[in-house]
């Protein structure tokens, strides 16, 4: 992977990993707890105190991980079968200590790859994306999931997920990243803003 200035990191929001594994390796379709355990592994290789103490935080963790991109693949029953051993990860976070401790964490094992199942991933290539000042559509990269609460005339409470085809969906949407903007920022969010979600499709978590 080479090296890095971390006093740079202060800049970066998202960055897109590129791995090698053996051509034909066969990855689970279900794999984001590999995925959010080896980020963890690989944050304890930089600052153990840092990794234990955002694992057990009970809050907001303000970083989002992709699932695996697998360019050139095939799909069986078993899983992604990669065909050519190239496979992507893209990784983000307004949080300059998280990118900081994950890149460092990143260059200290990355002899060693991480493990998404039975297949082992070896960092290849790091890539520091830069994000659009502005723009008119925005794509996502990671599964957006909301939820609500309903009450029912029983008196019991009901949580069911939301889709865009819900104006609740919007609504939470966007009060959930004011929340969030405010919580890490500590300063009242006055912006605002409407989207509208052009095209979904539904997966299952």
């Amino acid at each position: 992977l080479g090296s890095m200035a971390y006093d740079k990191l202060c800049e970066i929001m998202r960055v897109k990993l590129k791995f090698k594994t053996e051509k034909g390796a066969v990855i689970p379709f279900n794999h984001q707890y590999y995925l959010s355990s080896a980020i963890y592994n690989i944050l304890n290789s930089a600052d153990r105190s840092y990794s234990k103490k955002l694992h057990n935080y009970r809050g907001y963790k303000f970083f989002t991980f992709s699932l695996l991109n697998v360019p050139k693949r095939e799909v069986d029953k078993n899983g992604i079968i990669t065909k050519n051993g190239i496979v992507y990860l893209h990784i983000s976070s307004p949080n300059s200590e998280f990118l900081t401790n994950f890149i460092k964490g990143l260059l200290k094992s990355d002899t060693e790859g991480i493990f998404v199942g039975n297949v082992k991933l070896m960092p290849d290539s790091l890539t520091v994306e830069e994000l659009p000042k502005k723009f008119d559509i925005l794509k996502t990269i990671s599964p957006i999931y909301l939820k609500t609460v309903v009450d029912l005339d029983n008196g019991d409470k009901r949580v069911y997920d939301l889709l865009p085809n819900d104006e609740k969906f919007y609504e939470n949407f966007k009060n959930n990243l004011k929340r969030k903007y405010e919580m890490f920022y500590n300063v009242k969010c006055d912006y605002d803003f409407n989207f509208e979600v052009l095209k979904s499709k539904q997966k299952r978590v």
